[in-house]
């Protein structure tokens, strides 16, 4: 069988690769495109019928042996064979090679079961421990585990472990026929591992074709992209349910609250509003913590909640005895507010994030093209594609997607406002409705603030941006250009005094957004700022190596190690933005690329989001501690300074004719910073895909790791 698996593989390559050399002799790259796509999807399936099925030709022909006698003492009345967790069963004297085992897992089991082997074998007298697997109940696959010893097994213990009091199985087999089985799912990834690598390969048509050149080629290879990238959101935001907010009804579904209370902030505050009050209590905060001398002490909190039986909220802000909401109210007022007003229903936050998400995509992609057509304009259509695409799946954005939880909001709405609002401003400069461009941007600019307060940072790039054009071109000094100072500076004032009386109202001050108020695990009104944690903040979110396994997902979380004496405020983190994304190392050529940023005026702006950069890392390193959700704030800044280096490099390469090294450069990196985001939006930690949807993590593992 392992014969005839070798020559379908052969045979499969063999006629792909045949129809692929079809592909290069065709001048349209859109039919070469067409031609190699039928020729990786007959070698894809090809490798689904072979070696991806591995396990089935190389267990042809086994002789099953069936283990249930030895288990006859567990045997309940509904016939299944009942195990206590953390409970050993033993097998003795097989005298047996064993070269898989089937656990049959009983359709009762709720939950996923782990299994520990402990096997002897001929050159192991005594019981020897074996990586503990997992086991789903609805994933067959997950039931074999192909076991390697050393010649034949006399004993064999097993011990199970679960969430659940006990663990029900039909049966227990070894040396089993491992099962066909075709997976489309598969099929369809490695389709786009292989069409993508064809697309953007260094030596791919794309980047001999110029982006202004090609407007329609462009236009056509955006929209198909754009659109695949929306649908991979939905799929990416809807892979955990926890944060879905919909149950299944008899009419179809309905619109529920998140079953972890502090996630309906946003919802509750809509009610609220809508009731004429900003705090979210029914005015029964219990006395015991209004009582309390200082109530954002968490021990003392937990102390007089265990002596009292009083229940607080979590992560909350309290003042003056009653509940707040200190996330942004921007997306409340467009989201959520309204959602509540017309349904009278909670708006889903997984919702929400998707549909900014998308927004945001499509906004880096203009973003984008506008830099080309103003600065860059010798840029092909291969290094603004995949510029484009790396910068939306691995600034950040899609670790959001992927738990799109209530935390996640504000910060996707803001990244998304960011990049629109840029946008904005740069076309405006050169549109007739100047006035209109620059109101917008303002007005985009100035939302940020209203969704993740630390952003208003970020505003400090509309110095580069408009210093030539009111101070150097002097525009400053006359009619229209005070017109479009004024069109700038309104929305900032407008949606400044909406946020400073929203505050007011709350906490007494216009400057108080209340986050030191939060009810968490440290009391944040003594936070305050200490150089000390500086470090750890730059390194961690930076710097620090991303910790590889082989084993799925094939990362996991950093140990983060200080010798800060003080109160640390961390969750997992996977690594420094710039170590764990090779596309971010072009950064460290911008003194390469200094004239030729300087000459189109935009090596100021690099150095201010750079600056901005470190200043965001900084700012959250001190007022919320080290999470892997906050690289988002920083992570697309980061991005668009390393995005406008290699555009001014690949156009400084391209005069010279020389720019098939850099197309390699950033090709591999690219792959690089795409696979370490793929591992990391699946990562094990905290309320993650492994736990709250386990069928289809199983699945996906089992998808990459075909041969356990």
């Amino acid at each position: 069988m392992i014969a005839i698996c070798i020559v379908g593989l052969i045979i499969s390559a063999l006629i792909s690769l045949f129809i692929y050399k079809k592909s290069k002799n065709r001048e349209s790259f859109t039919k070469a495109c067409l031609i190699t796509l039928v020729s990786i999807l007959i070698l894809s399936t090809g490798l689904e019928l072979t070696l991806f099925n591995i396990n089935f030709y190389t267990s042809k022909g086994n002789t099953p042996t069936d283990l249930t006698h030895y288990i006859e003492e567990y045997k309940t009345e509904d016939g299944c064979y009942t195990f206590s967790g953390g409970e050993q069963v033993e097998f003795p004297e097989l005298n047996i090679d064993i070269k898989n085992i089937k656990i049959d897992l009983n359709e009762n089991n709720k939950s996923r079961v782990k299994l520990t082997l402990f096997l002897t074998d001929e050159g192991n007298e005594y019981y020897y421990a074996t990586p503990q697997r997992t086991i789903y109940k609805s994933v067959e696959k997950s039931e074999y585990i192909n076991i390697n010893t050393s010649g034949k097994s006399e004993h064999l213990m097993l011990r199970f472990d679960s969430e659940e009091d006990v663990i029900k199985v039909d049966s227990i087999s070894i040396n089993n026929e491992r099962p066909f089985e075709f997976s489309v799912l598969r099929i369809f990834f490695v389709v786009a591992v292989l069409f993508f690598i064809y697309i953007f390969k260094p030596s791919s048509p794309l980047y001999k074709k110029e982006l202004l050149k090609h407007q329609n080629l462009k236009y056509n290879l955006t929209v198909a992209i754009i659109t695949i990238q929306c649908i991979l959101i939905v799929f990416v935001g809807t892979m955990n349910p926890t944060f879905l907010g919909m149950t299944a009804t008899e009419n179809g579904f309905a619109f529920t609250p998140l079953p972890m209370p502090n996630h309906n902030q946003y919802d509750e505050l809509a009610q609220a509003i809508l009731e004429g009050k900003t705090y979210i209590d029914n005015n029964d905060v219990p006395k015991s913590l209004i009582d309390m001398e200082n109530p954002y002490d968490t021990a003392a909190r937990s102390l007089t909640s265990s002596a009292t039986g009083d229940e607080y909220r979590w992560d909350v802000a309290y003042f003056d005895g009653h509940y707040y909401v200190y996330f942004g109210i921007v997306p409340l007022l467009i989201m959520y507010l309204p959602f509540r007003a017309l349904f009278d229903a909670p708006f889903p936050s997984a919702i929400g994030i998707m549909i900014f998400a998308m927004l945001f995509t499509i906004g880096v992609f203009k973003l984008l093209e506008l830099i080309c057509k103003k600065h860059f304009k010798k840029i092909s259509v291969g290094t603004y594609l995949l510029l484009s695409l790396t910068f939306v799946n691995c600034c950040g954005a899609m670790f959001l997607v992927k738990r799109p939880d209530f935390y996640s909001v504000p910060i996707m709405t803001a990244m998304t406002f960011v990049v629109w609002g840029l946008y904005c401003w740069i076309k405006g400069k050169d549109e007739k409705k100047q006035n209109l461009y620059f109101f917008l941007g303002s007005l985009f600019s100035a939302l940020t603030v209203g969704c993740r307060p630390q952003f208003v940072l970020i505003c400090a790039v509309a110095i580069p941006v408009f210093f030539k054009y009111f101070f150097k071109e002097k525009q400053i000094f006359n009619k229209n250009g005070i017109k479009n100072l004024v069109a700038l500076a309104v929305p900032f004032v407008i949606v400044a005094a909406g946020i400073m009386y929203y505050n007011y109202i709350r906490f007494a001050s216009p400057f108080d957004f209340g986050s030191a108020y939060n009810l968490t695990t440290n009391d944040v009104t003594k936070r305050g700022f200490n150089m000390g944690r500086t470090g750890l903040g730059i390194f961690t979110y930076l710097f620090q190596p991303p910790q590889f396994t082989a084993v799925f997902p094939y990362i996991k979380a950093a140990q983060i190690e200080t010798n800060y004496i003080g109160r640390t405020i961390y969750e997992y983190c996977f690594g420094g933005l710039i170590t764990s994304l090779p596309v971010l190392w072009f950064i460290f050529a911008l003194p390469k690329v200094k004239d030729v940023l300087k000459e189109k005026n935009l090596f100021s702006l690099v150095l201010t989001l750079l600056g901005v950069g470190f200043a965001l890392v900084i700012a959250d390193t001190q007022a919320g501690g080290l999470l892997q959700r906050y690289y988002s704030d920083f992570g697309f800044i980061f991005f668009l300074a390393s995005t406008l280096v290699i555009f001014a490099l690949s156009e400084k390469e391209v005069l010279r004719e020389s720019n098939i090294k850099l197309n390699s450069l950033l090709f591999i990196s690219t792959i690089l910073s795409i696979v370490y985001t793929i591992a990391l939006v699946f990562s094990v930690a905290d309320v993650t895909i492994d736990t709250q949807n386990p069928t289809l993590y199983a699945k996906i593992l089992h998808l990459f790791e075909f041969w356990i």
